[in-house]
């Protein structure tokens, strides 16, 4: 597995990354996540050796990260790297010649790659005639080539539309199934509840959350109710321990507070009201990631603190 232990890096006083501690289950897909600023790309970053942490280790496979050990990683950063007046299939070959293949194996990852992500007919294109979509199909083969044990992707999934971002989902579930590890950060976290396998939160540089997505959202699972009146309303609500949510179509939808028993809720609405539905539901995974973050301040610049 890769593990992250005691990692603190620190930017001319400012506190990046804080104490940093969590471990990533090799053959798994990982959601690493955050607001923007939390310190996920300087993570990434020195898990790849670009930058060393101030304290702390990360290990591989329970050794330091290599130079020979970090060309066995791919690494897709957020911000595009490609040389836009290359063609396309040149421009992979190179970087699949800089990754380590020989020229035979990488002229074919190439066609094979092109023709997975459906861009083989741009292969004699310059990429900087290419879609912003397509760019960045190119850009995630460009971390993907050399088959990776270890695939780092901040933000694979910038400028493409559904259909190719669920192709993109089916490449990482495939090499998941591999037994490779892929590390993602994202944005979009109905993507990341449907897609990893285990994530990690992290605010201001330290953890807030982690462990496997099934498991974080059944730790929840008491945590959000459903309910439906025949007046449309709860009476003095403001007296029980509940939080409104934006409701649904014809529910309202509250947050039960910590130490609220739903069945004490469900006896004092009932002497309210005329209950119609009383359902009790998993959060989902844009609620707990609000919940683990809070209302911090996300306006630091990441690339540059974080």
């Amino acid at each position: 597995m890769l593990s992250i232990r005691n990692v603190t890096k620190r930017f001319d006083g400012i506190v990046a990354v804080d104490d940093l501690s969590f471990d990533i289950p090799e053959g798994c897909i990982f959601g690493f996540l955050g607001p923007n600023g939390a310190g996920k790309t300087t993570t990434m970053r020195m898990i790849l050796d670009i930058i060393r942490p101030d304290s702390g280790t990360i290990t591989w496979r329970g050794s330091p990260v290599s130079e020979e050990v970090r060309r066995r990683f791919g690494y897709l950063p957020e911000e595009r790297g490609l040389y836009q007046k290359m063609k396309v299939g040149d421009e992979l070959l190179f970087f699949a010649r800089l990754l380590g293949l020989d020229s035979l194996t990488a002229g074919r990852k190439v066609g094979e790659w092109l023709e997975r992500f459906g861009i083989d007919d741009r292969r004699n294109s310059r990429v900087e005639e290419l879609s912003r979509g397509n760019q960045q199909k190119v850009q995630v083969i460009t971390a993907l080539i050399h088959e990776p044990e270890l695939a780092l992707l901040d933000e694979p999934f910038t400028a493409l539309d559904p259909i190719n971002a669920e192709l993109l989902e089916e490449e990482l579930r495939t090499i998941r199934d591999a037994g490779k590890t892929v590390v993602l950060s994202s944005h979009r976290m109905e993507q990341v509840e449907e897609l990893c396998d285990n994530i990690a939160i992290i605010s201001q540089g330290r953890l807030k959350l982690e462990g496997g997505v099934a498991e974080i959202r059944d730790r929840a699972v008491r945590r959000i109710l459903n309910v439906r009146t025949a007046s449309g309303r709860v009476k003095g609500v403001e007296d029980l321990p509940l939080v409104p949510l934006e409701g649904g179509r014809d529910y309202l939808r509250f947050s039960l507070r910590p130490d609220a028993d739903p069945q004490a809720v469900l006896a004092a609405l009932m002497e309210r009201e005329q209950i119609q539905l009383f359902s009790l539901e998993r959060p989902s995974m844009q609620e707990i990631f609000i919940a683990a973050v809070g209302d911090e301040d996300d306006e630091s610049d990441e690339a540059g603190a974080g």
